[in-house]
């Protein structure tokens, strides 16, 4: 047991170098111009030992990328309010802000990025009904607060740090949730409610 507990933090530990490399070669060189060789060196880890984790620099990309996701969506607590849940997600991005931007400055096509954003795409769609009363169907609206959202994210990254988690939090309520949710769509969990109380 205890040889098997080593051997996780080990492979965690080469995985997080590698994923660490690739963000600084990236704000280095730009994604194109980073071969494996130069990750493994930077990652100070054998060539052949990349091989055993992934198989492409894509692969990588979208694996750490994907983990930040996961860290960042485990801050969607339903015990905590919808405000809440939003200031611990601008948090969470702030503190993996390199890789969040380079996410964010890839082409949403691009191979390492397309599973990311579908996964995305998906969360956000569980969380919302369309408005029986509106003519937005429920995949316009969610690719609407996405972009949004993104764009915002972006925004605050790189111009707006002057703005506190807590103050993009309402932000991103104000100018893009309550928005959306006027006109568009209808939370799930708030239907769900409705529902039970009829």
């Amino acid at each position: 047991m205890a040889k098997a507990k080593k051997l996780d933090r080990r492979i965690a530990r080469t995985r997080r170098a590698l994923g660490t490399a690739l963000i600084e070669l990236i704000l280095e060189l730009g994604y194109d111009q980073i071969s494996i060789r130069k990750l493994t060196e930077r990652a100070d880890i054998g060539y052949a030992t990349f091989y055993r984790h992934y198989k492409s620099k894509d692969e990588l990309l979208t694996r750490y990328l994907g983990s930040i996701l996961l860290e960042v969506a485990n801050e969607i607590k339903p015990e905590k309010s919808r405000y809440e849940q939003y200031v611990e997600v601008f948090k969470a991005l702030a503190k993996y802000k390199d890789a969040v931007l380079i996410g964010l400055r890839l082409p949403r096509e691009h191979q390492a990025m397309k599973p990311l954003w579908q996964k995305v795409f998906d969360m956000v769609s569980d969380q919302y009904l369309a408005r029986d009363e509106s003519v937005i169907p429920l995949k316009v609206s969610v690719n609407h607060i996405i972009r949004s959202v993104s764009e915002l994210v972006r925004w605050w990254l790189t111009e707006g740090q002057d703005y506190s988690p807590e103050q993009m939090a309402k932000m991103q309520s104000e100018l893009i949730i309550k928005a959306a949710e006027q006109v568009a769509v209808v939370p799930r969990d708030a239907a769900n409610r409705d529902d039970a109380a009829s």
